[in-house]
């Protein structure tokens, strides 16, 4: 397409939008207009715009999510939603679907395990674009943009050691649960989808509603937010990408699933002191184990499971735990007088091997309830000095 071509098509789109775009802004119109004129004046893509009402079967189409995608894809609503991911959020849907085969492997799982359809797996595209450390202005965590309060009430850990939500496995298993617990309570995807994105007690109250209104209460009768309204067709969307990208233009970069094995190790060893024992580079035990907020094994007295890499030696790594093994780390708060130099004489430790859990600009001044980790070699009796401090045992 020449350059007076890509003007007068540009036109085209814009009056196009004017016209039908009713709520649309200047700035909305015009940033549409040139991302359908960039996406149809590239002569490497060949997009066929009948492609936007006319999905193929796809992977897993005999899903039920999958099935109303395509049922719906003939809709107003999620055309406006597809047009949008295929101009405006181009490259972010191709990087998602590209990260994506990193983790559904094992959400698909979990998922089936708790009687939900596996290409719920893919709502992460809207959600967080499969970013584990992905933050909404709520507060909302994770893959599955879990707030703190949702999340311990389906069984994951948020304290000061772990964030279970920053988990792929284990926050999917926290998903799974409300979301089983959300279809139970309002049967249809639809609602059981906005009620994910806006809360049950808000979709409940405009349910009721509706139904004074004398109208059935269905997804479509609901007085909802615009970004509720938005989210549902915008999964819809997202699953017809996923299961044809090609046919749509878009090209991911497949990668390839994570692969772990795990391994039981002591409580309060640090991830870095775990790595150089495994002879394993800087980062990876992180990125196996995002909920360790710490960046240390939460200090268990049962030990904790830890995910290392499947090329890790069992040989190397169970002898590395068995040498860990001989030592065990107290959590001690700090009082009012105490002295890095005088907990360190009465534990027998040097005080450079005492653990901060926190970073500070001097790191020998200590503070009244800070908490502090303590390594005791296994078999000695601790507190047998005149005044011993009190501890706290994890």
């Amino acid at each position: 397409m020449n350059l007076k071509n890509g003007l007068n098509f540009r036109g085209i789109v814009v009056w196009t939008l004017v016209v039908f775009g009713a709520g649309m802004s200047i700035l909305e119109i015009s940033t549409r207009a040139d991302a359908w004129t960039a996406l149809f004046s590239n002569s490497s893509l060949t997009v066929d715009s009948d492609l936007i009402v006319k999905p193929g079967p796809g992977a897993f189409a005999d899903g039920p999510l999958a099935r109303r995608a395509i049922e719906r894809a003939y809709t107003k609503e999620v055309r406006v939603q597809l047009n949008h991911l295929l101009t405006v959020k181009r490259e972010d849907i191709r990087r998602s679907i590209s990260l994506s085969s990193r983790y559904v492997k094992h959400m698909e799982p979990v998922l089936k395990q708790n009687g939900l359809p596996a290409e719920l797996a893919y709502l992460c595209i809207i959600e967080s674009g499969y970013r584990s450390f992905a933050r909404s202005h709520a507060g909302a965590t994770g893959m599955w943009q879990m707030i703190r309060a949702t999340s311990r009430r389906f069984g994951l850990r948020t304290d000061a050691w772990e964030d279970q939500r920053l988990d792929f496995v284990m926050s999917t298993e926290g998903a799974a649960r409300y979301f089983k617990y959300l279809k139970k309570r309002f049967h249809d995807w639809d609602l059981v989808l906005a009620a994910y994105n806006a809360g049950e007690g808000r979709v409940q109250a405009a349910i009721n509603r509706a139904r004074r209104m004398g109208l059935k209460g269905d997804f479509e009768d609901l007085q909802l937010p615009r970004e509720t309204r938005i989210y549902v067709p915008a999964f819809y969307a997202s699953l017809l990408v996923v299961m044809e990208p090609e046919r749509y233009g878009i090209f991911p970069d497949y990668q390839p699933p994570i692969d772990f094995q795990e391994v039981n190790v002591p409580g309060g060893v640090k991830l870095a002191s775990l790595e150089a024992e495994f002879g394993t580079p800087g980062g990876v035990l992180k990125a196996l184990n995002p909920s360790l907020i710490k960046g240390r094994v939460p200090p268990n007295k049962a030990g904790y499971s830890l995910r290392v890499p499947c090329s890790l030696d069992t040989g190397l790594a169970l002898k590395v735990v068995r040498s860990l093994e001989e030592v065990r780390w107290i959590t001690y708060r700090v009082r009012k007088g105490d002295t890095l130099w005088d907990i360190s004489k009465r534990y027998g430790v040097s005080a450079h091997r005492i653990d901060r859990t926190r970073k500070m600009r001097r790191p020998s001044v200590i503070f009244p309830g800070e908490i502090l980790m303590i390594p005791v070699i296994r078999g000695l009796e601790l507190g047998k000095t005149t005044n011993p401090l009190k501890i706290k045992e994890s």
